[in-house]
């Protein structure tokens, strides 16, 4: 069985990036450091997504995370219990929201970036709802070293 970390901290904004900080300290030495950059871009992106949207950005709910080194993929699950997310979010989240006029505010696209840089920056992302319970699972693949 794979090493794995279990993280749990409170729907609080201020307290993302300590655990941002943590995954990516668990990860150090598995992953280079771009990957290492995009994982952790993608756990404040969908810790901040539960929070926001899943948690109306009120404390004193959970969120966790945990981490599974595998020699050729590090797998990162939030786990939560806020409603649900709106089925087919992340298929619909795509690199096409980053193709706007930045002159031009009315352009801006109002949601959807969060899970469209997920989907940019991890390999495979897949999101169950059951049983009160929300779960995102994230995979990045360790690239192997030039040689």
């Amino acid at each position: 069985m794979a090493p794995s970390i279990s993280l749990l901290i409170d729907s609080d904004l201020d307290k993302v990036a300590h655990i941002a900080r943590a995954v990516r300290g668990v990860c150090t030495g598995l992953l280079a450091a771009e990957e290492a950059d995009a994982v952790e871009l993608s756990v404040v992106e969908a810790i901040n997504n539960v929070i926001k949207h899943g948690y109306h950005g009120q404390p004193g709910q959970d969120v966790q995370v945990i981490v599974g080194l595998h020699p050729d993929r590090v797998v990162i699950e939030i786990v939560d219990h806020a409603p649900p997310m709106q089925a087919g979010l992340i298929e619909q989240a795509s690199e096409d929201l980053f193709s706007f006029d930045a002159t031009n505010l009315d352009d801006v696209p109002e949601g959807g970036m969060g899970l469209a840089l997920i989907r940019m920056n991890m390999d495979e992302v897949e999101y169950s709802a059951g049983s009160g319970e929300n779960r995102l699972r994230m995979v990045k693949r360790v690239e192997a070293p030039a040689g």
